[in-house]
């Protein structure tokens, strides 16, 4: 599913026996739960990869949301945002009304920690992985059954993010250092899933990602800070190894002492 544009940002709706995951909530436009209830009818567990905007303002149409503890506050944030308005004609990707733009609302908001499994029944199974970096709390999850990792911003055909701003918040947790680290725990299970399915642009990544993604943040972190192409105007330098993009500025590389 994709809801509401932003580079072909994508929902995964992913069926177990007595429940099913939906993997993010897109941008807020549109009826999503709608779609969703038009497909299946399974109780649903609503899982955000991260808490950016492009991901989770579709959140208000469901009751409870799941997220890693480090990206919770931004959920809560987002509850208390104005109203949205729908932008100029001219700058929308896509031909969309106020009437169709998710508004700001309360939900419940659940967390976890990496390593948690969501069991649907029936042997579907869905464990965490906590792969910090593009947000604090950003995950993928590993369908056990079917092989299958769900990456969410982590692992994209596009640039990863991680990126400084003035006024971005900077923790450990956004930094290259910690990315490499949670790609070294992945690297350990890759005999346990075949293709990888990201929140933007292309769908069905090669697991070789993983590999090329870890040698990318190994130079990074070793201080070779070529600039294959810039995103984002100057803001966004990117390094590349093989197949593995990281839009990164030099304050975001390695963790603070």
């Amino acid at each position: 599913l994709s809801p509401g544009g932003g580079g072909d940002v994508f929902s995964h709706l992913i069926p177990g026996k007595d429940a099913a995951i939906l993997l993010d909530t897109g941008f807020g436009i549109g009826d999503l739960k709608g779609m969703v209830e038009g497909i299946t009818d399974l109780p649903l567990i609503v899982v955000n990869s991260h808490n950016h905007g492009d991901h989770s303002l579709g959140n208000p149409q469901f009751d409870t949301i799941h997220i890693h503890s480090l990206d919770a506050d931004g959920l809560n944030r987002m509850m208390g945002m104005p109203e949205r308005i729908v932008p100029p004609e001219e700058e929308r990707e896509y031909k969309y009304v106020q009437e169709d733009m998710v508004q700001p609302a309360p939900y419940k908001v659940e967390t976890f920690e990496d390593g948690h499994i969501f069991d649907l029944g029936g042997g579907y199974e869905f464990e965490v992985f906590h792969l910090p970096g593009h947000s604090p709390g950003g995950i993928a999850l590993l369908d056990k059954k079917r092989r299958a990792l769900f990456s969410g911003d982590t692992l994209v055909w596009t640039p990863t993010l991680i990126m400084g701003r003035p006024g971005w918040p900077c923790t450990p947790w956004h930094t290259v250092e910690k990315f490499r680290d949670g790609l070294l725990r992945l690297e350990a299970r890759m005999d346990e899933f075949d293709v990888i399915y990201p929140g933007h642009s292309r769908q069905a990544l090669p697991t070789s990602i993983v590999t090329d993604m870890i040698a990318c943040c190994n130079e990074l972190l070793d201080g070779d800070l070529t600039v294959h192409y810039n995103i984002m105007g100057s803001d966004g330098a990117v390094h590349v190894h093989g197949m593995a993009k990281i839009a990164f500025t030099e304050d975001r590389i390695h963790v603070k002492e």
